[in-house]
């Protein structure tokens, strides 16, 4: 897998990015989809996205004042196990992209393949980090991703097997 450099800035900003570009996705979904657990599934992960991209974009400007980390508690309270991977290995690609005529089962596996990049981004982030707080930062949001991605497979398996949406 490549290095990933750990430059705070450029970090930081790959990751608001990511965070941005999830909640959009993860607010499309909400409005396709029709039944109220899966919407509100949806509307819970981009509120969960718009608060990490305001921790990230808080940070972003500490860093561009010269003010180094400046991390909320909840960081501290995580420490996310860096190798312990997503998917059991000789899992498939999962979809890339979801077109409009897509079903709830798409959305779920473009949302999946999502957490994985987030994942998989903060992850490598961490483990290049020589900064404590900048490692516990990323710990946070690869733990975040992780949590993400179990709801969304549960919802996944749950919605494949026809038991419908799980909250």
């Amino acid at each position: 897998m490549e290095q990933l450099t750990c430059d705070p800035i450029n970090a930081l900003s790959e990751a608001l990015c990511h965070e941005e570009e999830g909640r959009t996705f993860y607010l499309k979904a909400a409005q396709r989809t029709v039944d109220p657990k899966g919407a509100a599934m949806f509307r819970s992960l981009a509120d969960d996205a718009r608060m990490h991209a305001e921790i990230i974009q808080r940070q972003l400007d500490a860093f561009k004042e010269g003010n180094g980390w400046a991390l909320p508690e909840c960081v501290f309270d995580c420490q996310a196990d860096l190798d312990k991977p997503l998917y059991p290995r000789g899992k498939d690609a999962l979809q890339q992209t979801i077109r409009p005529d897509d079903s709830d089962l798409d959305a779920l596996l473009f949302a999946i393949k999502t957490e994985n990049d987030s994942f998989h981004l903060y992850s490598e982030h961490a483990r290049s980090s020589t900064d404590d707080q900048a490692k516990a930062f990323y710990e946070y949001l690869t733990e975040e991703a992780r949590t993400h991605f179990d709801l969304l497979m549960l919802n996944y398996e749950s919605l494949s097997s026809t038991r419908g949406w799980v909250n």
